[in-house]
């Protein structure tokens, strides 16, 4: 058996003190987001508590895997602070028990939840945070940036000093600039004594299977264009000038909150193929591959401070110390996170050295406390 039954026990104790932690954060996160919800989207669209609380609820995963560094941490403080305020803690020490022996059940359920995160938690919590997003666009109907999506799909608006072009689509692709089954509406600009006023007239309408969004234009796929009072022109592609942002788009349709982790290293894969900066996504995907060591690290940087406790004496305040270090941390590695995306660090580095740092830092104190 991997663990005693010490360890075991142990184990039970971080277990528990996680899943308290996690249910009054998560209580607090969604009475506060629905308020939020009823607030901002109830300012635009008449919703029910109960559409309130399902928006809310599609957002927790995502929120769930912000919060689950902190949520370790405070769960192995709680955890060892009731086994050392039970006289357990200091009652293994007195049987000859090293630290490392009840420490590691805390670390290896943090390296476990760290690795459930990014393999279920966080490819759900993409998937239901699209969903969120797209369902808040339908109840505000609010455009951004030119786009909007409604209960019947996407709608985009192009234009020009000449012309205006309404695209709609059924769907978009995985990789957030293309449109599936899409048609194009083009309008021309009315002049009256060579002055272009305020209305125009239908000039066309484009079908197409398919629109990527390139660099200046639109390639449109499997295409029929329909003109008044001519037969409809069928042709295998056609391009179409736009002064639509394909980063933008990106953005709007596969934020990196919204790209799950397995599906990832394609979606890098293809937005690098059609000439997009992918720096945010590679950039996502080394924090994911990171964050088992920070959930580790939060669990010894809170054991380390029960552990200080029980060996010496303490009050509130070196857990508040303890605390700092670990916001200090999460922000430090989000900074990090930042840096690296805009490529003023390599990501692997950005991801992978503050995560590291703390985590040899905790062993060191751990070391130093436990041997001298």
């Amino acid at each position: 058996m991997f663990f005693n039954r010490l360890q075991l026990y142990v184990l039970k104790q971080c277990l528990g003190a996680v899943v308290l932690t996690l249910g009054i954060i998560l209580a607090a996160i969604l009475l506060v987001d629905v308020v939020e919800q009823l607030r901002t989207v109830g300012s635009d669209a008449d919703i029910s508590v109960f559409t309130a609380i399902g928006l809310s609820l599609m957002k927790m995963p995502m929120l769930t895997e912000h919060t689950m560094p902190f949520i370790i941490l405070v769960g192995a403080i709680i955890a060892f602070s009731r086994l050392s305020r039970l006289t357990e803690l200091p009652a293994m020490r007195a049987a000859g028990l090293s630290a490392w022996r009840f420490l590691t059940p805390m670390a290896v359920l943090a390296g476990v939840l760290g690795i459930f995160t990014i393999t279920v938690l966080n490819p759900v919590g993409a998937s239901l945070n699209e969903r969120f997003q797209t369902n808040r666009a339908m109840l505000t109907g609010a455009p951004v940036d030119g786009i909007s999506t409604e209960r019947n799909g996407v709608w985009l608006r192009q234009g020009s000093e000449t012309d205006q072009i309404v695209i709609h689509a059924e769907s978009t692709g995985t990789d957030g600039i293309q449109l599936n089954n899409v048609d194009l509406l083009e309008f021309e600009r009315i002049y009256t004594r060579n002055q272009g006023t305020d209305d125009f007239s239908f000039r066309r309408r484009i079908s197409a299977d398919t629109a990527t969004l390139k660099d200046g234009f639109w390639e449109l796929i499997n295409v029929t264009e329909h003109v008044p009072d001519q037969a409809p022109v069928m042709r295998d592609a056609l391009s179409i000038p736009t002064d639509l942002d394909p980063a933008k788009l990106l953005d709007r349709f596969a934020a990196p909150s919204t790209v799950g982790f397995w599906r990832l290293p394609g979606f890098i894969a293809q937005t690098e193929r059609a000439g997009l900066d992918a720096s945010r996504y590679r950039m996502h995907y080394q924090a994911l591959l990171a964050s088992p060591i920070l959930y580790i690290a939060m669990a010894l940087i809170g054991a380390l401070v029960c552990l200080r406790l029980a060996r010496l004496g303490g009050t509130g305040e070196l857990i508040a110390w303890g605390t700092f270090a670990a916001i200090m941390l999460y922000f430090v590695t989000e900074l990090t996170s930042s840096l690296g995306a805009a490529g003023a660090a390599p990501m692997s580095i950005a991801a992978f050295a503050p995560p590291l740092f703390a985590l040899f830092s905790a062993l060191t104190a751990i070391a130093y406390l436990e041997d001298g």
